[in-house]
């Protein structure tokens, strides 16, 4: 079973008991604002996905519970995409219930998930994307070293153009760029 840990959380595998929070979490309209809602039947669906990648890859997307008490708050981890104008590529991507924003734990998953890509499997980039107008996400990109070029906006495929939601960035960290980082972060 995959098990990570961080100072205050741990990712890992699927279980069962993450549906129920997972379909609410997916439901909640300040968390999905900025995002394409899933209902019930298409979170089991996306669950499954992210399950059956772990078993291709090796890693996904994992549930997020916090260590000091094992609730599920979310999702944050690797996912493998070939369905937008710069695939294929690994997405980094998390949500997380809103109560849990603000408090440094999207930072600090993805933080790990980076080092599991980079390290553990060798990836040579990874990327991350969202609505232009999110800036919470944007912020978090930016503070694990993602790089921005406004060149590469795109307009998402399953959103009208005149969505406000449809436009967004692209950021990418390749690897040397992450290590070049962590050696500076150190220092």
């Amino acid at each position: 079973m995959a098990y990570y840990e961080t100072e205050r959380l741990i990712l890992r595998e699927w279980q069962e008991s993450d549906m129920a929070p997972f379909i609410a979490l997916n439901q909640d309209p300040d968390v999905m604002r900025f995002l394409i809602v899933y209902n019930e039947q298409e979170t089991i669906s996306i669950t499954k996905e992210f399950m059956q990648h772990f078993a291709r890859y090796g890693y996904t997307i994992y549930a997020c519970v916090l260590k000091s008490n094992g609730q599920f708050i979310g999702f944050v981890g690797l996912w493998h995409r070939f369905d937008m104008p710069f695939s294929p590529c690994v997405e980094i991507g998390w949500r997380l219930e809103k109560k849990y924003w603000g408090q440094g734990l999207a930072f600090e998953a993805a933080t790990k998930c980076l080092e599991i890509g980079f390290l553990e499997f060798d990836l040579d980039e990874i990327v991350s994307f969202s609505s232009k107008i999110n800036i919470q996400s944007k912020r978090v990109m930016q503070k694990i070293g993602m790089i921005y070029n406004e060149g590469e906006d795109f307009y998402h495929y399953k959103l009208a153009r005149d969505d406000p939601l449809s436009l967004h960035v692209l950021y990418r960290i390749g690897r040397l760029d992450w290590i070049a980082r962590l050696g500076r972060d150190n220092k």
